[in-house]
């Protein structure tokens, strides 16, 4: 994946020479939004019920708040390359059984390249490239002894989205595919604005 992103940023480099620059314009902005997410916590539960013969309660997010800075260069009046960075609060889910319990808690961040392509409008696309790590953590307490543990996964994958800039305000969607390059994805709704 790391030929793949190569290859992205020389084609976006070869145009941005070949391109008369019309805006010339960079640009930064700010992103704040919501991603839902799915951590299988009732799948996990049930597979605790069936281990230990009791039953399992168990809370869960469904969702977190996403923020992403960025900047984007605009190549000509209907043409941009997008840099950003992007993270998540933490989701996560805990589990009860009498006075033992064991939670667990994911976030993402990574950094994300993507052509931008607009119209009179308002109204963009974007595709590209992303670079993300899910870090993830869990604590069991048993007999009121508690263990931890932490993990992450980091990878490439590809990004698509699109939304509508109305003067300095964004609107967008975003999908992120294979987050921290397992198969697994996340859609960010956002609103942005540029300065």
């Amino acid at each position: 994946m790391k030929k793949t992103l190569i290859i992205f940023l020389s084609l976006i480099l070869f145009q941005m020479q070949n391109l008369k620059a019309e805006e010339g314009q960079f640009r930064f902005g700010v992103e704040l939004g919501w991603t839902p997410v799915e951590i299988e916590a009732e799948k996990t539960a049930q597979a605790i019920a069936n281990a230990s013969g009791s039953t399992v309660l168990t809370e869960y997010d469904k969702g977190a708040f996403v923020g992403r800075a960025f900047g984007e260069y605009g190549i000509s009046s209907n043409l941009g390359v997008e840099v950003g960075y992007f993270q998540t609060s933490g989701a996560g889910a805990t589990y009860k059984i009498g006075a033992d319990s064991a939670s667990e808690s994911y976030d993402i961040h990574g950094v994300d390249i993507s052509a931008v392509f607009k119209s009179p409008e308002g109204l963009f696309g974007k595709v590209g490239i992303h670079s993300s790590t899910i870090d993830g953590s869990a604590n069991v307490t048993i007999g009121g002894t508690s263990y931890a543990a932490t993990a992450s996964k980091t990878g490439t994958g590809a990004l698509i989205g699109g939304g509508l800039e109305s003067g300095n305000t964004r609107y967008s969607i975003t999908h992120y595919a294979d987050i921290g390059g397992i198969d697994t994805s996340a859609t960010f709704f956002a609103v942005g604005y540029l300065f």
